[in-house]
Protein backbone atom coordinates (compact mmCIF):
# COMPACT_ATOMS: atom_id res chain seq x y z
CA UNK A 1 0.00 0.00 0.00
CA UNK A 2 1.35 3.40 -1.11
CA UNK A 3 2.36 5.52 2.16
CA UNK A 4 0.85 8.87 2.05
CA UNK A 5 0.87 11.60 4.69
CA UNK A 6 -0.24 15.10 3.01
CA UNK A 7 -3.75 15.16 3.95
CA UNK A 8 -6.34 13.52 6.97
CA UNK A 9 -9.41 11.51 5.19
CA UNK A 10 -11.46 13.06 7.62
CA UNK A 11 -11.32 16.33 6.12
CA UNK A 12 -10.86 14.92 2.47
CA UNK A 13 -13.06 16.56 0.24
CA UNK A 14 -13.66 15.80 -3.61
CA UNK A 15 -10.79 17.97 -5.60
CA UNK A 16 -11.83 16.78 -8.97
CA UNK A 17 -14.10 18.05 -11.86
CA UNK A 18 -16.12 16.21 -14.20
CA UNK A 19 -17.29 18.03 -17.11
CA UNK A 20 -20.98 16.99 -17.03
CA UNK A 21 -23.23 18.04 -20.26
CA UNK A 22 -26.82 18.98 -20.06
CA UNK A 23 -27.27 17.96 -16.42
CA UNK A 24 -29.93 20.49 -15.43
CA UNK A 25 -31.98 18.20 -18.54
CA UNK A 26 -31.11 14.97 -16.50
CA UNK A 27 -31.99 17.01 -13.21
CA UNK A 28 -35.41 17.47 -14.74
CA UNK A 29 -36.16 13.75 -16.52
CA UNK A 30 -34.80 12.18 -12.84
CA UNK A 31 -36.78 14.17 -10.47
CA UNK A 32 -39.83 14.03 -11.81
CA UNK A 33 -42.17 12.78 -8.95
CA UNK A 34 -39.87 13.94 -6.49
CA UNK A 35 -40.94 15.99 -3.58
CA UNK A 36 -38.41 18.36 -1.52
CA UNK A 37 -39.21 19.60 2.00
CA UNK A 38 -36.53 22.53 3.15
CA UNK A 39 -36.54 22.35 6.95
CA UNK A 40 -36.86 25.84 8.76
CA UNK A 41 -33.99 26.34 11.38
CA UNK A 42 -31.38 23.27 9.99
CA UNK A 43 -29.14 23.74 7.84
CA UNK A 44 -28.13 20.08 7.03
CA UNK A 45 -29.42 16.61 7.85
CA UNK A 46 -26.83 14.61 8.81
CA UNK A 47 -29.17 11.02 9.69
CA UNK A 48 -32.93 9.99 8.47
CA UNK A 49 -34.70 6.65 10.46
CA UNK A 50 -37.98 5.02 9.06
CA UNK A 51 -40.46 4.92 12.81
CA UNK A 52 -43.53 3.67 10.81
CA UNK A 53 -44.67 3.72 7.56
CA UNK A 54 -45.76 7.42 7.04
CA UNK A 55 -42.91 8.75 9.88
CA UNK A 56 -39.52 9.21 9.83
CA UNK A 57 -36.79 10.96 12.22
CA UNK A 58 -34.14 12.92 11.30
CA UNK A 59 -30.93 14.30 13.19
CA UNK A 60 -28.58 17.33 12.09
CA UNK A 61 -27.48 20.70 12.95
CA UNK A 62 -29.14 24.08 12.95
CA UNK A 63 -28.64 27.77 13.93
CA UNK A 64 -29.64 29.66 16.81
CA UNK A 65 -28.89 33.15 16.17
CA UNK A 66 -24.80 33.14 15.44
CA UNK A 67 -24.57 29.56 17.50
CA UNK A 68 -24.50 26.31 15.78
CA UNK A 69 -26.89 23.64 17.30
CA UNK A 70 -28.15 19.98 17.32
CA UNK A 71 -31.81 19.32 16.38
CA UNK A 72 -33.56 16.06 15.86
CA UNK A 73 -37.62 15.69 15.47
CA UNK A 74 -40.10 14.48 12.89
CA UNK A 75 -40.98 14.17 9.91
CA UNK A 76 -44.70 12.97 8.52
CA UNK A 77 -45.50 12.10 4.93
CA UNK A 78 -48.76 11.91 4.72
CA UNK A 79 -48.80 15.92 5.11
CA UNK A 80 -45.11 16.70 5.18
CA UNK A 81 -45.22 18.16 8.44
CA UNK A 82 -42.88 18.42 11.05
CA UNK A 83 -41.81 18.70 14.43
CA UNK A 84 -38.58 19.29 16.80
CA UNK A 85 -37.54 17.34 19.94
CA UNK A 86 -36.82 18.75 23.14
CA UNK A 87 -33.34 18.10 22.84
CA UNK A 88 -31.06 21.17 21.37
CA UNK A 89 -30.15 22.65 24.70
CA UNK A 90 -27.80 19.07 24.99
CA UNK A 91 -26.50 19.94 21.94
CA UNK A 92 -26.04 23.86 21.76
CA UNK A 93 -22.86 24.56 19.75
CA UNK A 94 -22.58 21.91 18.54
CA UNK A 95 -24.57 19.04 15.99
CA UNK A 96 -25.99 15.58 16.36
CA UNK A 97 -24.65 13.05 13.84
CA UNK A 98 -26.90 10.20 14.25
CA UNK A 99 -30.40 8.93 15.70
CA UNK A 100 -31.47 5.50 16.38
CA UNK A 101 -34.83 4.28 16.98
CA UNK A 102 -35.83 0.83 18.80
CA UNK A 103 -39.71 0.50 18.29
CA UNK A 104 -40.36 3.14 21.99
CA UNK A 105 -37.14 5.50 22.10
CA UNK A 106 -34.62 7.54 20.41
CA UNK A 107 -30.99 7.56 21.55
CA UNK A 108 -29.30 10.58 19.72
CA UNK A 109 -25.27 11.14 19.31
CA UNK A 110 -23.11 14.43 18.54
CA UNK A 111 -20.79 16.90 20.45
CA UNK A 112 -20.79 20.14 21.03
CA UNK A 113 -18.28 22.98 21.74
CA UNK A 114 -17.47 23.58 25.60
CA UNK A 115 -15.02 25.98 27.67
CA UNK A 116 -12.37 25.14 30.39
CA UNK A 117 -10.46 27.86 31.08
CA UNK A 118 -8.81 29.82 28.32
CA UNK A 119 -9.74 26.66 25.73
CA UNK A 120 -12.64 25.28 23.63
CA UNK A 121 -12.56 21.26 22.47
CA UNK A 122 -15.74 19.22 21.77
CA UNK A 123 -17.71 17.14 24.07
CA UNK A 124 -19.06 13.91 22.64
CA UNK A 125 -23.40 14.43 23.69
CA UNK A 126 -25.42 11.25 24.43
CA UNK A 127 -29.05 11.73 24.99
CA UNK A 128 -32.20 9.13 25.04
CA UNK A 129 -35.87 10.44 24.25
CA UNK A 130 -38.53 7.99 25.75
CA UNK A 131 -42.26 8.89 26.43
CA UNK A 132 -40.92 9.44 29.74
CA UNK A 133 -38.56 12.52 28.87
CA UNK A 134 -35.13 12.94 28.26
CA UNK A 135 -32.18 11.36 29.86
CA UNK A 136 -28.82 13.00 29.08
CA UNK A 137 -25.93 9.96 29.57
CA UNK A 138 -23.49 12.14 28.63
CA UNK A 139 -21.77 12.16 31.83
CA UNK A 140 -20.98 8.52 31.46
CA UNK A 141 -18.73 8.58 28.73
CA UNK A 142 -15.72 7.67 30.17
CA UNK A 143 -13.80 12.01 30.17
CA UNK A 144 -10.92 10.43 28.31
CA UNK A 145 -12.67 10.61 24.90
CA UNK A 146 -13.11 14.02 25.55
CA UNK A 147 -12.19 16.01 23.05
CA UNK A 148 -13.91 13.56 20.72
CA UNK A 149 -17.31 13.16 18.61
CA UNK A 150 -20.36 10.53 19.11
CA UNK A 151 -20.56 9.45 15.20
CA UNK A 152 -22.51 6.50 15.37
CA UNK A 153 -25.49 5.17 17.09
CA UNK A 154 -27.17 2.13 16.48
CA UNK A 155 -30.02 -0.41 18.75
CA UNK A 156 -28.91 -4.53 19.04
CA UNK A 157 -31.56 -5.90 20.70
CA UNK A 158 -31.23 -5.10 24.43
CA UNK A 159 -28.92 -2.77 23.91
CA UNK A 160 -27.48 0.42 22.32
CA UNK A 161 -24.19 0.96 20.50
CA UNK A 162 -22.10 4.24 20.54
CA UNK A 163 -19.41 4.76 18.03
CA UNK A 164 -17.22 7.98 17.75
CA UNK A 165 -13.51 9.66 17.37
CA UNK A 166 -11.49 11.35 20.27
CA UNK A 167 -8.04 12.98 20.51
CA UNK A 168 -5.01 11.81 22.33
CA UNK A 169 -1.71 13.83 22.87
CA UNK A 170 1.57 11.88 23.03
CA UNK A 171 3.97 14.50 23.82
CA UNK A 172 3.32 17.01 21.26
CA UNK A 173 1.77 14.94 18.55
CA UNK A 174 -2.36 14.84 18.47
CA UNK A 175 -3.62 11.52 17.32
CA UNK A 176 -7.45 10.25 16.87
CA UNK A 177 -8.65 7.04 18.27
CA UNK A 178 -11.65 4.93 17.96
CA UNK A 179 -14.46 4.54 21.27
CA UNK A 180 -17.24 2.50 21.50
CA UNK A 181 -19.68 2.39 24.62
CA UNK A 182 -22.86 0.03 25.36
CA UNK A 183 -25.72 1.21 26.48
CA UNK A 184 -28.10 -0.69 28.78
CA UNK A 185 -29.22 1.10 31.66
CA UNK A 186 -25.88 2.55 32.30
CA UNK A 187 -22.87 3.24 29.77
CA UNK A 188 -20.04 0.61 29.41
CA UNK A 189 -17.08 0.68 27.76
CA UNK A 190 -16.06 -1.76 24.89
CA UNK A 191 -12.97 0.22 23.10
CA UNK A 192 -10.38 -2.21 24.88
CA UNK A 193 -12.41 -5.19 23.08
CA UNK A 194 -12.02 -3.65 19.56
CA UNK A 195 -9.72 -5.50 17.33
CA UNK A 196 -5.65 -4.00 17.10
CA UNK A 197 -7.11 -2.30 13.19
CA UNK A 198 -8.98 -0.08 14.56
CA UNK A 199 -6.34 1.89 16.56
CA UNK A 200 -3.21 0.37 16.53
CA UNK A 201 -0.11 1.85 15.49
CA UNK A 202 -1.73 5.47 16.69
CA UNK A 203 -2.76 7.53 13.41
CA UNK A 204 -4.94 10.42 12.30
CA UNK A 205 -8.11 9.84 10.45
CA UNK A 206 -9.08 7.23 13.09
CA UNK A 207 -12.46 6.75 14.28
CA UNK A 208 -15.79 4.64 14.30
CA UNK A 209 -18.29 6.22 11.56
CA UNK A 210 -21.25 3.89 11.25
CA UNK A 211 -22.85 1.33 13.07
CA UNK A 212 -25.72 -0.41 11.59
CA UNK A 213 -27.59 -3.81 13.19
CA UNK A 214 -29.30 -7.41 11.94
CA UNK A 215 -29.97 -10.83 13.37
CA UNK A 216 -28.36 -10.16 16.58
CA UNK A 217 -25.05 -8.64 15.22
CA UNK A 218 -23.88 -5.73 14.64
CA UNK A 219 -21.43 -4.15 11.91
CA UNK A 220 -18.77 -1.72 13.24
CA UNK A 221 -17.06 0.37 10.73
CA UNK A 222 -14.96 3.38 10.07
CA UNK A 223 -11.00 4.18 9.06
CA UNK A 224 -7.18 3.88 10.44
CA UNK A 225 -4.56 5.20 8.83
CA UNK A 226 -4.96 5.10 5.23
CA UNK A 227 -7.55 2.50 5.87
CA UNK A 228 -11.29 1.23 6.76
CA UNK A 229 -11.74 -1.02 9.13
CA UNK A 230 -14.84 -3.14 10.14
CA UNK A 231 -15.78 -6.17 12.26
CA UNK A 232 -19.38 -8.08 13.54
CA UNK A 233 -19.74 -7.42 17.34
CA UNK A 234 -22.39 -10.62 17.91
CA UNK A 235 -22.79 -9.06 21.81
CA UNK A 236 -19.76 -10.73 23.69
CA UNK A 237 -17.14 -10.03 21.19
CA UNK A 238 -15.95 -9.23 17.59
CA UNK A 239 -15.67 -11.42 14.56
CA UNK A 240 -14.13 -11.27 11.52
CA UNK A 241 -12.20 -8.02 11.60
CA UNK A 242 -10.90 -6.41 8.20
CA UNK A 243 -9.30 -3.90 6.74
CA UNK A 244 -8.50 -2.31 3.49
CA UNK A 245 -7.21 1.05 2.18
CA UNK A 246 -10.18 3.65 2.10
CA UNK A 247 -12.71 4.48 4.87
CA UNK A 248 -15.98 3.49 5.71
CA UNK A 249 -18.39 6.08 6.31
CA UNK A 250 -22.00 3.74 5.84
CA UNK A 251 -23.62 0.96 6.18
CA UNK A 252 -27.22 -0.64 6.53
CA UNK A 253 -28.29 -4.30 6.79
CA UNK A 254 -29.65 -6.37 3.80
CA UNK A 255 -30.85 -9.95 2.67
CA UNK A 256 -27.24 -9.73 0.97
CA UNK A 257 -25.34 -9.07 4.82
CA UNK A 258 -24.09 -6.01 5.37
CA UNK A 259 -24.08 -3.27 2.71
CA UNK A 260 -21.10 -0.40 3.08
CA UNK A 261 -20.03 2.38 1.32
CA UNK A 262 -17.59 5.53 1.75
CA UNK A 263 -14.30 6.55 -0.35
CA UNK A 264 -10.91 5.21 -1.62
CA UNK A 265 -7.86 6.96 -3.16
CA UNK A 266 -6.81 7.19 -6.17
CA UNK A 267 -4.09 5.18 -7.03
CA UNK A 268 -2.40 8.22 -9.35
CA UNK A 269 -1.67 10.04 -6.12
CA UNK A 270 -3.42 13.07 -7.44
CA UNK A 271 -5.89 13.94 -4.44
CA UNK A 272 -9.11 12.42 -6.29
CA UNK A 273 -11.68 9.99 -4.11
CA UNK A 274 -12.94 7.24 -5.29
CA UNK A 275 -16.26 5.63 -4.67
CA UNK A 276 -16.45 2.94 -2.47
CA UNK A 277 -19.39 0.32 -2.09
CA UNK A 278 -19.50 -3.47 -1.10
CA UNK A 279 -21.11 -6.47 1.00
CA UNK A 280 -20.21 -8.33 3.66
CA UNK A 281 -21.60 -11.57 4.63
CA UNK A 282 -20.43 -15.24 5.76
CA UNK A 283 -18.73 -15.65 2.08
CA UNK A 284 -16.43 -12.45 2.52
CA UNK A 285 -16.28 -9.31 1.61
CA UNK A 286 -17.53 -8.51 -2.07
CA UNK A 287 -16.26 -4.76 -3.46
CA UNK A 288 -19.06 -3.61 -6.30
CA UNK A 289 -18.31 -0.96 -8.92
CA UNK A 290 -20.29 1.59 -9.26
CA UNK A 291 -21.50 3.53 -12.63
CA UNK A 292 -19.67 6.87 -10.76
CA UNK A 293 -16.10 6.35 -9.80
CA UNK A 294 -15.39 9.38 -8.67
CA UNK A 295 -16.95 10.56 -5.26
CA UNK A 296 -18.09 9.87 -2.13
CA UNK A 297 -20.80 6.68 -1.04
CA UNK A 298 -22.72 8.71 1.45
CA UNK A 299 -25.18 6.63 2.60
CA UNK A 300 -26.48 3.49 1.69
CA UNK A 301 -29.58 1.62 2.67
CA UNK A 302 -32.30 -1.24 2.17
CA UNK A 303 -36.27 -1.50 2.43
CA UNK A 304 -39.41 -2.56 0.92
CA UNK A 305 -37.50 -4.58 -1.16
CA UNK A 306 -34.93 -1.86 -2.45
CA UNK A 307 -31.55 -1.64 -2.42
CA UNK A 308 -30.21 2.22 -2.22
CA UNK A 309 -27.36 3.90 -2.68
CA UNK A 310 -26.67 7.79 -2.42
CA UNK A 311 -23.74 9.37 -4.05
CA UNK A 312 -21.91 13.12 -4.06
CA UNK A 313 -20.08 13.25 -6.64
CA UNK A 314 -17.82 16.55 -8.25
CA UNK A 315 -19.35 18.72 -11.44
CA UNK A 316 -18.55 21.37 -13.48
CA UNK A 317 -20.77 24.07 -15.74
CA UNK A 318 -19.18 23.69 -19.19
CA UNK A 319 -20.36 27.07 -20.21
CA UNK A 320 -19.42 29.02 -16.79
CA UNK A 321 -16.44 26.56 -15.88
CA UNK A 322 -18.21 26.81 -11.66
CA UNK A 323 -17.33 23.57 -10.03
CA UNK A 324 -20.24 22.56 -7.66
CA UNK A 325 -21.01 19.30 -6.21
CA UNK A 326 -24.08 16.97 -7.44
CA UNK A 327 -26.08 14.71 -5.25
CA UNK A 328 -27.56 11.73 -6.42
CA UNK A 329 -29.67 8.23 -5.72
CA UNK A 330 -29.40 4.97 -6.71
CA UNK A 331 -32.02 2.07 -6.35
CA UNK A 332 -32.64 -1.71 -7.21
CA UNK A 333 -34.21 -4.40 -6.69
CA UNK A 334 -31.07 -5.96 -6.87
CA UNK A 335 -27.25 -4.41 -6.53
CA UNK A 336 -26.74 -5.57 -10.34
CA UNK A 337 -30.27 -3.73 -11.26
CA UNK A 338 -29.28 -0.40 -9.36
CA UNK A 339 -30.61 2.66 -11.60
CA UNK A 340 -30.61 6.69 -11.03
CA UNK A 341 -33.83 7.77 -9.56
CA UNK A 342 -32.63 11.21 -8.21
CA UNK A 343 -29.96 13.61 -9.18
CA UNK A 344 -29.23 17.31 -8.40
CA UNK A 345 -26.92 19.51 -8.43
CA UNK A 346 -25.61 21.40 -5.00
CA UNK A 347 -27.36 19.18 -3.01
CA UNK A 348 -26.08 16.54 -1.17
CA UNK A 349 -28.11 13.32 0.45
CA UNK A 350 -26.26 11.99 3.21
CA UNK A 351 -29.00 9.46 4.44
CA UNK A 352 -31.45 7.08 2.81
CA UNK A 353 -33.88 5.01 4.02
CA UNK A 354 -37.23 3.25 2.30
CA UNK A 355 -40.74 4.00 4.28
CA UNK A 356 -43.44 2.05 2.52
CA UNK A 357 -43.81 3.57 -1.25
CA UNK A 358 -41.14 6.34 -0.55
CA UNK A 359 -37.34 6.29 -0.75
CA UNK A 360 -36.55 9.60 1.92
CA UNK A 361 -33.38 11.27 1.74
CA UNK A 362 -31.87 13.53 4.19
CA UNK A 363 -29.57 16.20 3.06
CA UNK A 364 -28.79 19.88 2.11
CA UNK A 365 -29.38 22.16 -0.64
CA UNK A 366 -26.58 25.11 -1.23
CA UNK A 367 -28.42 28.03 -2.51
CA UNK A 368 -26.53 31.49 -2.50
CA UNK A 369 -23.18 29.40 -1.28
CA UNK A 370 -25.40 28.65 2.00
CA UNK A 371 -26.46 25.49 3.24
CA UNK A 372 -30.15 24.60 3.89
CA UNK A 373 -31.24 21.19 5.08
CA UNK A 374 -33.78 18.99 3.15
CA UNK A 375 -35.72 16.33 3.10
CA UNK A 376 -36.44 14.18 -0.34
CA UNK A 377 -39.13 11.82 -0.74
CA UNK A 378 -39.30 9.85 -4.19
CA UNK A 379 -42.48 7.44 -4.84
CA UNK A 380 -41.35 4.09 -5.54
CA UNK A 381 -44.87 3.15 -7.44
Amino acid sequence: MKHKTSFNPLLVGIAVVLIIIGVFTLEAHFNSGTRIVEMAGLYSINQVVKVNNSTVAFAGVGVNGNTSVGMAGLLFLNNLSYIYFNVSKYFLNGSIYSIAYNGSAFLMGGAKYIKSGNSTFLEPEVVLLTSEGVKNFTSQIPRFYTPGQVLAVSWDQGFWLIGGSSLEMEGTSTFQIPFLLKLTSNISDLTASLPRSFYSPLSVGTGIFTISSGQDKSFIAGAHLFNFTFAVYNGTGFNSPFQNEGAIITSSYSPLGWLFGGFNYSSRDDGLVLTLFGTYNDSGIHFIKLKYEVGIVNSVGYGEGKYLVALRIPVVNNLTMSTSEEGIILAGNSLSTLTQVFNKVNVSINSIVTVHEHIVGGGYSIVSGERHAIIVLINLK
